[in-house]
C-alpha cells in the first residue's frame, strides 16, 4: 500500500504562536466567543478550544496512546447529540471545513497547536454539570502539526510489524525526522490516517533518543543507567503540555534524564526551566538539520 503525500496549502496559524482569542480569531473570522467548538458563519472554518478549566465538567481532552487526539464533544447537561459543533466535527470533511485546535493558556490567549482532521468518535461515560453521569462523545482526531512538502513512502497494512520498532533501528536520524514529520492526505483511509499517526509517534520516540546519543538534552548528562535493552536511559518530554502530552514534533520533544523531567513538572522553577529548555532544543535542532 502506497500513500501519497503533496504539499498543502499555507496555513492559516503557526504551530505554537499564541493568538488572542477574541481579537485574532473571533475578531477576524467571526464565530462563538465562548465555548469549546466556535463555528464562523462566512469561513469554511471550525475552532476547537481545549483546556484544563474544562476537566470538571468532564471535557478531559488528551493525547491518546496510539497518537491520536481525544476532543470531548460539546454539551454540558444531559447526553450529548451528534448535533450542532458536534455533527459539524464530525461531517467536516464532507462539508469542506477546516478544523482548527487551540489550546486555552489565560487572558484571553489561546496557543495554535495545528490542523485536525476527524477518524472517529465513540461515547464515554462521563459527569455533566450537574455532577450526574451521562454519555459523551469523544472524538478521535488527527492532529497536523505541520504541513510538509511532497513526501511518500510505503506503509504495510500489518502494522504489527511496527510494535517492536525494528523498522526504524536501520533508519538514519534524517530519515527519522522526515517520518516524523510526513502527513498523510485528507482524502486517506481512516486505516491509512491511523497507521501514519502510529508510524510518526513511534518515529518521533526513536529520533529524540537517537538524537540525544546518552546525554540528557536538559542537563548534558549521560544518561543516569542502562535499561534493560541496553540502551542509555531517556526520558522524551513533550516541551508544549497541551493535557501533558503534546503534540509529536522533533522541535517539541526533547530527551531528558528522570530528575530534569521530574523538575519540569514539579520543581518549583519548573516552568521557567521548559522554557529555557524550548530554547535550548531550538540551537540543537538548528544545527543539525539546517
Amino acid at each position: 500500500m502506497i500513500i501519497e503525500y503533496t504539499s498543502l496549502s499555507q496555513p492559516l496559524f503557526n504551530v505554537g504562536t499564541f493568538y488572542n482569542r477574541r481579537r485574532e480569531l473571533h475578531g477576524k473570522y467571526g464565530g462563538q466567543w465562548q465555548g469549546g467548538i466556535s463555528m464562523p458563519a462566512k469561513y469554511p472554518l471550525i475552532f476547537l478550544f481545549t483546556g484544563e478549566t474544562g476537566t470538571r465538567y468532564g471535557y478531559n481532552d488528551k493525547f491518546n496512546l496510539d497518537g491520536t487526539f481525544w476532543y470531548t464533544g460539546e454539551g454540558q447537561k444531559g447526553d450529548m447529540e451528534m448535533v450542532r459543533g458536534n455533527r459539524a466535527i464530525r461531517e467536516h470533511k464532507q462539508d469542506g471545513k477546516e478544523i482548527h485546535l487551540f489550546e486555552t493558556v489565560g487572558k484571553g490567549d489561546v496557543r495554535y497547536v495545528g490542523r485536525a482532521t476527524y477518524l472517529d468518535h465513540h461515547f464515554e461515560d462521563r459527569r455533566d454539570r450537574d455532577d450526574r453521569l451521562r454519555k459523551a462523545i469523544v472524538f478521535e482526531l488527527l492532529i497536523e502539526t505541520e504541513l510538509v512538502e511532497s513526501l511518500t513512502f510505503r506503509v504495510d497494512e500489518d502494522k504489527s510489524k511496527y510494535h517492536t520498532s525494528r523498522s526504524f533501528k536501520t533508519k538514519s536520524l534524517q530519515e527519522l525526522r522526515e517520518l516524523a514529520l510526513t502527513q498523510v492526505l485528507p482524502t486517506a483511509t481512516k486505516k491509512e490516517q491511523r497507521v501514519n499517526v502510529y508510524i510518526r509517534s513511534e518515529a518521533i520516540r526513536e529520533y529524540v533518543l537517537r538524537r540525544a546519543e546518552g546525554i540528557c538534552e536538559g542537563c548534558d548528562t549521560k544518561a543516569p543507567f542502562i535499561n534493560k535493552k541496553g540502551k542509555p536511559y531517556l526520558e522524551p518530554h513533550h516541551l508544549r503540555r497541551l493535557s501533558d502530552g503534546g503534540p509529536d514534533h522533533p522541535e517539541w520533544v526533547i530527551a531528558l534524564c528522570p530528575n530534569c523531567h521530574r523538575r519540569v513538572h514539579f520543581g518549583k522553577d519548573g516552568e521557567e526551566y521548559n522554557a529555557q529548555l524550548i530554547l535550548k532544543l531550538g540551537q540543537i535542532e538548528t544545527h543539525d538539520f539546517d
